[in-house]
């Protein structure tokens, strides 16, 4: 990575813990209204850095580090970005990604907006993959808990099938596991998953460690 995007990492990086904290406040004093967010998955903000700019992506709701530094990839200022995501988790008409919709990520080039918890991203995200062909990368991400949706194992079943087919489905699934699901421990369940799989590749990152992120 060059010293300009390690920066703008670090930047997108430390802009989400503070979302995280401006908003838990919000919610505290009555004025938010986002309870869940990305206190401990800043470090998704190195994907952003690895994919090309004409790669898509459509995040789940944890992995706001990933969009935050895609939009100072394409340019918008600290502040703009800021002020957005406020207007965001107090769920304000003003807000220009998601015009007042709780719970929802995207807003900037190629990134898809995604108002799902759970993983109804996975479907579409595999069908812009089986249209771009080899022109870009169809990013996904969801959380450890989401591998229970019945959205996740229709979309990776229809990858699979493609590559089982060798129909070109550039599609990457990215899984953010911290054992925890909004109601549940998971007990790193999605450890358990794709190992061995012939079909499909799999690489591990640790979370801590934000250039193991970018690397993988």
């Amino acid at each position: 990575m060059s010293l300009h995007q390690i920066s703008q990492m670090l930047d997108a990086i430390l802009m989400t813990f503070r979302v995280h904290i401006e908003a838990r406040i919000a919610a505290l004093i009555g004025k938010g209204f986002y309870t869940i967010g990305p206190c401990g998955e800043e470090t998704m903000a190195a994907v952003a850095h690895a994919l090309h700019e004409k790669d898509t992506l459509a995040l789940h709701y944890r992995h706001l580090g990933t969009s935050i530094c895609r939009h100072l990839v394409d340019g918008s200022s600290m502040e703009q970005i800021l002020l957005n995501r406020a207007r965001g988790y107090t769920v304000s008409r003003l807000d220009p990604v998601t015009g007042g919709v709780h719970c929802a990520l995207g807003g900037s080039q190629n990134q898809y907006l995604v108002t799902s918890t759970l993983a109804s991203q996975c479907p579409a995200a595999v069908g812009r993959a089986l249209g771009l062909k080899q022109k870009a990368v169809s990013f996904v991400t969801i959380g450890d808990g989401s591998v229970h949706n019945a959205h996740f194992w229709s979309a990776f079943h229809l990858a699979r099938f493609a590559k089982h087919q060798n129909l070109k489905c550039p599609v990457i699934f990215g899984i953010s596991d911290n054992g925890l699901s909004i109601s549940y421990s998971t007990k790193h369940y999605v450890e358990t998953l794709f190992d061995h799989d012939p079909l499909i590749p799999i690489f591990r990152a640790n979370g801590s460690d934000v250039l193991d992120v970018y690397s993988q």
